[in-house]
Formats: C-alpha cells, structure tokens, sequence
C-alpha cells in the first residue's frame, strides 16, 4: 500500500477499516492490532510530551540527531572490529518455475521458467564503512517475487539487529553508514509499474544469503567463530490459501510457522533445529492449537524434517513439517509457495547446503472413512520422500501429488484433503569427513540424518544393536573415511582443467534455457558486470548473450511504458528507450 492517512483524532477512517479487513488474512487479528498500533502512538506520543515539557524542543531535536549519530557509529565500530576489511563476492539463486500446469496465468510473458540471480558484491573499507552492491541481478520478472528498495534494504536491517548489531540501537543511523546499489531495472528495483511484490520475501531471503556467507567468511577471518552463520534456511514453503473457514467466515491463512526453521551451522557448532529465521526476531512455531482456532486445518502430525540439514563438520539445524487435513471449510483453496527444483542455502567451507524443497498434497481421500472406521492415518513423519509413507494411509485411488514443483497457483481442497507444510534446514559448516562420530550417532538416533546418507556423505560405519539403537564403529569408519578422500582426489579435476570446459561451455552456450535467459537479463541491465564475466572467462569482444536469442516469452527492458498513453486504458503504447 501506498502511504495513506488512516484515521483522524486516533479513530481509524471506516473506509479505510472495510478495506483492510477485505484485504488480511485474518480480520480480527488485524484490528486488534490497529488497537495496539494506537496505543502504542498514545504512549509513544505522551513519552515524546514529557520529554518535551521537561527539556525543551531544541534539547530534544539535539537529542534525537544524537540518537541517529550514535546508531551510525555502532554500525561502524561493530564492522571495525568483527570483520576485515576487502571485497567478498557471494551469489544467490531461485528457480522460478511458472511453466507448469498448475500455474495458472493470464499473461504469456509469464508462463515460463527462469531463475532469480542475486549477485552481492561487500566491499568494507578501512574505515569501517561498507557498500553493498547487487550490480548484475537479473530483471524484475512476471512473477510475485519483486521487491522494492525499501523492502529489499529494510529487510538487511531487521537480519542485520541479530547478527552484526544485536547490541547497537538501531535506527537511521545504520543506514546512513551504508552504502547500497540496487540497479534500477533488477528485480530488487523494478522500472516498472506494473510489477508483482506480494511475494518478495520469496527472493529476498534467498537474495540475502549472500551477503551472510560475505559476513561470516570476514567473521571467520578475524577469529569471531561462534558468530559464523553458514546460511539462512530459505524458509518456503508457506502455507498459504482462503475460503469460508470452520466459522462459516470468510477467511485467509498464511501460517507462520516458517518463523521456526533450522539454522545455519557455525564455526564450532550444529545449527539449531526448527527454532529460528533470520527475518524474524522471534523464533517461534507458534502452537498447534492456537492455529487450529485460526485454520480449517486439523494436524495429523509436526515433526522434525530428517535429512533437511546440510551435512558438515557441523551439521546446519533441520526443519520441521506439518501436515494439514482440511476440516469443516467451505470453498477452500491452498497453494504452495517455495523453491524445490534448485537450492539457495550454501555451506561454509566444504558444508553441504540444506534439502532443497517439495511438495505434497492429496485430494478425493478415503480419510473421513478411515477415521471412522479407526483404521491408519497418515501420522507419522515423511522423512524420506521416496518411501512415499503416506500414500500407504490413503485411498490407492486417491489424487496425490508428489514433486518438485513447490511454487503453484491456488487449487481447490475439500474437507479431508492433504496439504503437507514444509520448513527448511539451515545449510553446514566444513568437511563432513571431519565430523564427531558420536555426533552422528546422536544424528542417526535422533533421526535427524538418515543411515544411508550417514554412510555415503559422512563416509561412517554403522550398525544397529539389538535395541536398534545406532552405533558407529570409530575404527572402521577411519579406515572409511581415508578411502573416501583417496576416491575424492582419484575423481577430481584440477581448476585450470575444468575451466578450459567451462569456457567451452560458455562460448558455444551449451545450458539450460533457464540459466541463459537468467544471464541475458543480467547482461543487458549491466555492462559491468557483463565485461566482468567475459574477462573472467576470457571471451572474445564478440561474444554476447542477448535475450532476443532465446526464443522465450520475455518483455525486456528495452521497452517501457508511454505514461501519456494512460488515460485512454485500452491501449498502451510500447517505446524503445
């Protein structure tokens, strides 16, 4: 929303109360919290009245600039002395999948795939002060996940109070002693009116992770080690739909379980498991019954997301999931919105990033009839993917859908329909080899990290005793582990030889269509960063990547709109800058 007025003499506006309540996810939460935001103006507004009457105005505007000044300064003195200063490159990805058929769109521009490039440049300088430069993102596209500079910078500072000034005040001052350069045209500063931003978070805490991977990498060098943060966990997927709910309302729900996700693995320890998310100061889950009262959506389970945590020396925490059966709705419908066919969450040197996402939902069930008749539910945990546990606790009949296709337009669910909500794991920390075998006993026993990938990833022998408890056999899996990294060394390519493939690869163009169009855009916003990659891989002057090649449904920024067309709506002409 536009900035607006919203009431008058601390009594909301009635439009304004009739619109926002169409316009929430749950109404009476959101005037109780119009409530509260008055309050908190009445306080703020008497506090601001005391100090005024007791010191004065010129006192006080003195004050505040102070204030300002002092947040500027702790921003600088905690850069000075956690990090060092130089130039760290880091780069995030997500996949956009839009041409599929359970994407629904009106435009053909966006029926299509690509993926979102966030190239973070950090240079922080001797003087403590920093840029942050995302010169080469690609362009802002058909999609929900656009982002505006306010979004995208005020986002930083929210991570920023838990990570680099948790002890700083934290105002202005932060952001007077930052430097940033969002390009205009990319997808974090549209040129555009006509941009989708309901999603933004999609991409921005992927588009983030870079600039954490930056941080803790300068963490490591000046010795902060328990400061390290591998990676965010990208939080998706959200629960998201609406209807009439159990109440006979209408109603929305976008459940915010994701605020307790798994966290990365820093330089000394695991990562915690479902506990926080680093765009959200509280790590909380909230408890089932609490949105139970909220949701047409009853539990069948919430368990700990084996296998969702990047393997490491120390290992990233795990996410959790819930599945959800609809309950008592009238008109609903759910969609998904998340990342499953690429991974945006690295590790640190030589951690594994965290599992990539999927989904899961099953309609025309044979629940209600199971439930009567106390035969088996789906309530257990579906900790690997491919057992398909819960389709053996459902109609063979039933209409169930399993892939990675995690970003969809809203479907229609009838009471006793599935809906599986799935957080992610953070991302790990070192070589895996170089894991404590009585943490990976601890991992197996707790089913956090499944056996097979315990042998295969962490190069461990194990075997169950007669309790099937798990147990790692430390001689045996010395002699494993040596072997392993003889096989490593025997399958390995030196850089100089990879490469020479590389750069055959680029110059002949030989990816996906996703990969090329995602450089296309970022080639034709930024002559830098295009000159950059083509030095880098030592391409001759010739060589170019234009999107008009590619034979994809795009609408690039070489056109826009022509503002004097707009009164007349049925048409818009389209000009070549």
């Amino acid at each position: 929303m536009t900035c607006r007025k919203t009431g008058i003499n601390d009594t909301p506006l009635r439009d304004w109360l009739h619109e926002s309540q169409r316009n929430v996810r749950t109404t009476k939460y959101w005037i109780l919290d119009e409530c509260t935001r008055i309050a908190g103006c009445h306080m703020i507004r008497a506090l601001v009245e005391e100090v005024l009457a007791a010191e004065g105005i010129e006192n006080y505007t003195k004050f505040a600039h102070e204030i300002i000044e002092e947040g500027r300064r702790g921003l600088q003195a905690r850069i000075k002395a956690m990090t060092v200063p130089g130039v760290y490159r880091r780069v995030a990805f997500v996949d956009i999948p839009y041409d599929h058929e359970d994407m629904s769109l009106a435009s053909e521009f966006g029926k299509m795939n690509s993926i979102m490039h966030a190239p973070c440049e950090m240079t922080i300088r001797p003087d403590a002060t920093w840029r942050l430069n995302f010169e080469g993102a690609s362009r802002w596209g058909w999609h929900s996940f656009n982002a505006n500079q306010v979004a995208f910078t005020s986002g930083i500072w929210v991570m920023l109070t838990q990570t680099l000034v948790p002890t700083a005040r934290i105002n202005d001052g932060a952001y007077y002693a930052t430097e940033f350069k969002l390009p205009k045209g990319t997808w974090m500063n549209p040129d555009d009116r006509r941009t989708a931003h309901a999603y933004a978070w999609h991409f921005l805490v992927s588009g983030w992770s870079g600039i954490w991977r930056g941080m803790s990498q300068s963490y490591f060098a000046r010795g902060y080690l328990e400061e390290v943060n591998a990676g965010n966990a990208n939080t998706s997927n959200w629960l998201q739909g609406g209807g009439i709910n159990q109440d006979g309302e209408a109603h929305a729900v976008n459940s915010f379980e994701p605020a307790a996700c798994g966290t990365g693995a820093c330089a000394i320890k695991d990562g915690l498991n479902h506990a926080a998310a680093v765009w959200n100061p509280e790590g909380d889950m909230g408890d089932i019954e609490i949105w139970e009262m909220a949701e047409p959506l009853l539990y069948l389970g919430r368990n700990v997301k084996t296998n969702s945590g990047g393997y490491g020396k120390f290992r990233g925490g795990c996410g959790f999931e819930t599945l959800r059966m609809v309950w008592k709705a009238q008109d609903w419908s759910m969609y998904f919105m998340g990342n499953g066919y690429m991974n945006s969450d690295w590790g640190l040197m030589g951690g594994y990033p965290s599992a990539t996402g999927y989904r899961f939902e099953a309609h025309k069930t044979d629940l209600q009839n199971r439930i009567r008749e106390g035969l088996s539910l789906p309530l257990g945990a579906d900790r690997n993917p491919e057992n398909t546990e819960y389709e053996r606790h459902i109609s063979a009949t039933a209409r169930v859908k399993r892939d990675q296709q995690c970003t969809t337009t809203e479907a229609i669910f009838e009471n006793h329909d599935l809906y599986l909500n799935y957080m992610r794991g953070g991302p790990g920390f070192g070589d895996p080899l170089d894991r404590d075998c009585a943490a990976l006993e601890h991992d197996l026993n707790n089913r956090f990290v499944l056996p097979e990938f315990a042998e295969k990833v962490y190069g461990v022998v194990i075997a169950q005793d007669s309790n099937q408890v798990w147990e790692v056999d430390v001689e045996k899996t010395a002699v494993r582990r040596k072997q392993v990294r003889k096989e490593r060394i025997a399958r390995a390519v030196p850089t100089r030889e990879w490469m020479k493939e590389e750069r055959a690869r680029i110059l002949t163009k030989h990816a996906s269509i996703q990969v090329r169009h995602m450089f296309a855009t970022s080639f034709d916003l930024s002559v830098k960063f295009k000159n950059e990659f083509k030095a880098f891989w030592d391409l001759p002057d010739a060589w170019d990547l234009p999107e008009s090649e590619l034979g994809v449904p795009s609408f690039g920024s070489k056109y826009r709109m022509d503002l004097s067309k707009l009164p007349d709506v049925r048409t818009v002409t389209l000009v070549e800058e």
